[in-house]
């Protein structure tokens, strides 16, 4: 019961939000309105690092986050990209393919996602100043005129319903090439969530929600942050900006030949911000592939998170 709880908001949110894309607003209106995704995404952002600076002054804890973010990050990376490359080889082999239609290198693509993520964390590390100062100066009711980050990530939520609308995917886009990716990324994040509990001994309900967020930071660390504490929170938001940057670096390594080990890295994010990545690293056959792995995603990180920490 407290799982549908918590699921059935993020559900019904996002329900809406796709619906009312379908059937009311314009494609006009939707464009516009997608676009406050950003600056709404950076103000949810500079919340969180106002909720979790406490987590700061402690060294002892921050050691404790900085460990368990980065072997998660890693494991939960790690495993979907290697099960992927052995679904490959046994398919093949590791045969190196010529793909055509790959966009010529810019740096701009580049740049652009890396961007996002040096904003991202410099808009959690301006809310964990702003906490420290308000501390410094004996003043805490500043953050009464906070917003709620929980009603924040709801308007994203809708907004993230309302792009998903645009989203049109053919037949021929749902085949088991393009399945069989999310599949795998679930099935190697949970195990890399084993594979850390069998490293640290950590709670494995807390490690298995930290691993199934799948890149969507803003979502599992406000999540996270609600059902365990800010202190898993802070890790589930360094975890998954983590996989997003390391999903870049794969796109460009390996998607010229292997594109479905970056699209298995990006998670949820092939979906959004680092699509621009795939679609210029790998050829425009894979992008169906991109879409339909980012969407199943979006989808399931919310009641997986939920799932595993009040079942």
């Amino acid at each position: 019961m407290q799982a549908l709880n918590a699921v059935l908001p993020i559900s019904i949110v996002l329900g809406l939000g796709f619906l009312l894309g379908k059937i009311l607003f314009s494609k006009t209106i939707i464009y516009r309105l997608v676009r406050l995704i950003s600056p709404l995404v950076w103000a949810l952002l500079f919340l969180v690092g106002a909720e979790f600076g406490e987590i700061v002054s402690s060294l002892g804890v921050m050691e404790y986050v900085l460990k368990i973010s980065l072997l998660v990050t890693l494991f939960s990376t790690a495993f979907p990209c290697l099960l992927l490359g052995l679904v490959s080889y046994r398919r093949r082999g590791f045969v190196v393919r010529q793909i055509d239609g790959r966009l010529p290198f810019d740096t701009h693509a580049l740049v652009k996602p890396l961007m996002e993520c040096l904003i991202a964390l410099s808009m959690v590390a301006l809310g964990v100043l702003f906490n420290l100062a308000i501390t410094h100066i004996e003043y805490t009711d500043a953050k009464r005129w906070l917003p709620s980050s929980h009603y924040l990530l709801m308007v994203l939520i809708f907004l993230v319903g309302l792009d998903l609308s645009s989203v049109k995917l053919g037949r021929n886009w749902v085949s088991w090439r393009a399945l069989s990716v999310p599949l795998v990324v679930v099935m190697g994040s949970i195990l890399g969530a084993y594979s850390v509990h069998f490293i640290t001994g950590e709670d494995l309900r807390v490690l298995l929600a930290l691993s199934t967020g799948f890149g969507w930071f803003t979502l599992s660390s406000v999540m996270i942050g609600a059902l365990s504490g800010e202190t898993h929170g802070a890790i589930a938001l360094l975890v998954d900006l983590g996989r997003e940057l390391i999903s870049i670096v794969l796109l460009y390594l390996f998607g010229r030949h292997w594109p479905r080990v970056g699209i298995a890295a990006a998670g949820a994010t092939a979906l959004d911000s680092t699509l621009p990545v795939v679609r210029q690293a790998c050829s425009t056959e894979v992008l169906p592939i991109a879409l339909v792995s980012g969407f199943i995603l979006t989808l399931l990180a919310p009641f997986f998170i939920t799932f595993f920490l009040t079942a």
